[in-house]
């Protein structure tokens, strides 16, 4: 999972400085956050720590900090880069990644968690991602817009 995460933020680095329109860019990094949060071995691995929930607290603990909390990060990091960029002007970046990452991966990896659907394919996905992506940088368009 480390080495996975590792890669993870170093994708969502490397879009960062990318001049492509933010929506597009925004697209890559969701995506590259949605690869990881909703990729079989990493659903299969979170079974199994929420199967064995009373005797392995502390490693559910670890696993979210590990995972879930870096991914929230990169995102982060990701969105403050396009903030100092003069891309996107958000109040709270670190609550903007985690509301952008829940709209993107939480439903789904839920249902694939407890309800044992099968993960959205890579094209349902890149759909959703398009749909978050759009939502948000509207709402950044309309904030910037009232601002002036």
């Amino acid at each position: 999972m480390s080495d996975r995460l590792d890669r993870f933020v170093s994708e969502v680095n490397l879009h960062a400085g990318d001049d492509i329109d933010i929506e597009e860019a925004l697209c890559a990094a969701l995506i590259a956050c949605a690869d990881l949060a909703l990729d079989e071995e990493v659903i299969e691995l979170q079974r199994m720590v929420l199967q064995e929930a009373g005797k392995v607290f502390r490693h559910r603990r670890n696993v979210y900090r590990n995972a879930i909390q870096r991914t929230v990060v990169a995102l982060a990091d990701w969105l403050r880069m396009q903030q100092k960029r003069g891309l996107i002007e958000l109040d709270d970046v670190d609550e903007a990644a985690g509301m952008l990452l829940g709209m993107v991966t939480s439903a789904p990896r839920r249902a694939a968690l407890f309800g044992r659907v099968p993960l959205p394919s890579r094209s349902q996905i890149e759909a959703r991602v398009r749909s978050c992506a759009a939502i948000f940088c509207m709402g950044v368009r309309l904030n910037a817009l009232a601002a002036q």
